[in-house]
C-alpha cells in the first residue's frame, strides 16, 4: 500500500468515526453550548419588562433618563480555530495508550470541525511546533474538515516546541474577529500566563491538555534507556528506583501545577485528558457546563 492511499484510508477512518461520535453524542449540545458568542450590536430601544438586565446600557440610561438596553442580532455563523501542538512530544505514545498524542488530538479535533460544520460554523486549523506555525483560515463544509483532519495526520515530527507568545500572536492576528479557540497539547513548553491572556481576552479559548497515562506514573520496567523526542538527548535510567518515581512526580506535578493555576486565575475553562479516555462523556460535559453558563 503506498503512502498517498494510507492516507487517504486514515482520513476516511477518523472522518467516519468522528461523524458518527458527532452526530450521536455531541452535536446539540455543540450548538447549545456555544450559542450566543457570536452576536453583533445592532441598536439601543427602551427596557422592557423581562430584559436581562445584563445588557442595559447605563451611558444611554443616564442621557435618555430612562433604561434602555443594548440590542443584539445574532451572527449567521461563528469561526472554530482549532490550534493543534504538533511538537515532537506529542507524537510519543506508549505500550499501554490505544494511540499517540497527535493521533488522539487528530480524532478530537475531527469530532469538533465535524460539529461545527453541522451547526453551520467555519472552522480553521493552527499547527504549531518546531519553528514554523501553519495556519488555515476557517472555512464551512466537510471538505474543509477532511482537510484538517489530513492537515493534522500528515504532518512531520517537527521535534522542539513554539513558543506560546508566538502561538498567541498568530492567533491575534491572523483570526482578527474574536472565535472560539481550542486548542490540544500536552502543555510540556513553558508556561507564560500573560501570553495565555492575551489569548483568551481576545477569543473563546478552551485549552485540552492530553497526556499520555505512562507521563504521569512511570511503569516500573527496570532500566530502560530514555530518548527525548524533542532533543533527541538519552538517558539510561532504572525506572524501578522509587527515588526516580519520586523525582519524576514532583517534576509533573509542579509543571502542570503552574499550567492549572494559570488556567484558574484567567478565568479559562479548559479540560485534561489521557489517551486512554474516552472523551466524549468529557466534551459533552463541558458543553452542557457552558451552555448553563450562557443561561443565566
Amino acid at each position: 500500500m503506498d503512502k498517498s492511499t494510507d492516507i487517504l484510508k486514515r482520513v476516511r477512518r477518523i472522518e467516519l468515526r468522528a461523524r458518527h461520535l458527532a452526530t450521536e453524542n455531541l452535536v446539540g449540545h455543540y450548538r447549545s453550548g456555544f450559542r450566543g458568542q457570536g452576536l453583533d450590536f445592532d441598536d439601543f430601544r427602551e427596557y422592557l419588562a423581562g430584559d436581562e438586565p445584563r445588557f442595559i446600557d447605563w451611558k444611554v440610561t443616564a442621557r435618555m433618563n430612562q433604561p434602555y438596553v443594548r440590542r443584539f442580532h445574532e451572527e449567521r455563523e461563528q469561526a472554530l480555530i482549532i490550534a493543534v501542538d504538533v511538537s515532537g512530544s506529542m507524537h510519543y505514545a506508549s505500550a499501554y495508550a490505544k494511540s499517540s498524542k497527535l493521533d488522539y488530538a487528530a480524532e478530537l479535533a475531527a469530532v469538533l470541525a465535524f460539529s461545527a460544520a453541522q451547526n453551520g460554523d467555519k472552522c480553521g486549523l493552527l499547527l504549531f511546533g518546531g519553528d514554523r506555525i501553519r495556519y488555515i483560515p476557517p472555512a464551512k463544509g466537510m471538505k474543509q474538515v477532511l482537510r484538517i483532519i489530513r492537515e493534522i495526520i500528515t504532518c512531520p515530527n517537527l521535534a522542539t516546541d513554539v513558543h506560546i507568545g508566538e502561538v498567541a500572536r498568530q492567533l491575534i492576528t491572523s483570526q482578527k474577529k474574536s472565535a472560539m479557540v481550542v486548542m490540544l497539547s500536552d502543555f510540556w513548553f513553558e508556561p507564560n500566563k500573560s501570553s495565555l491572556g492575551q489569548i483568551n481576552f481576545k477569543h473563546d479559548f478552551i485549552p485540552i491538555r492530553i497526556v499520555d497515562p505512562a507521563e504521569l506514573n512511570l511503569p516500573e520496567v527496570g532500566r530502560v534507556c530514555l530518548k527525548d523526542p524533542e532533543t533527541e538527548e538519552t538517558l539510561l535510567v532504572n525506572l524501578s528506583n522509587t527515588g526516580i518515581e519520586l523525582i519524576h512526580n514532583q517534576v509533573v506535578e509542579k509543571h502542570r501545577g503552574i499550567w492549572s493555576k494559570d488556567f484558574l486565575q484567567l478565568g479559562i475553562d479548559f479540560l485534561d485528558l489521557q489517551t486512554t479516555d474516552n472523551f466524549i462523556p468529557v466534551l459533552k460535559a463541558l458543553f452542557i457546563r457552558r451552555t448553563r453558563k450562557l443561561s443565566h
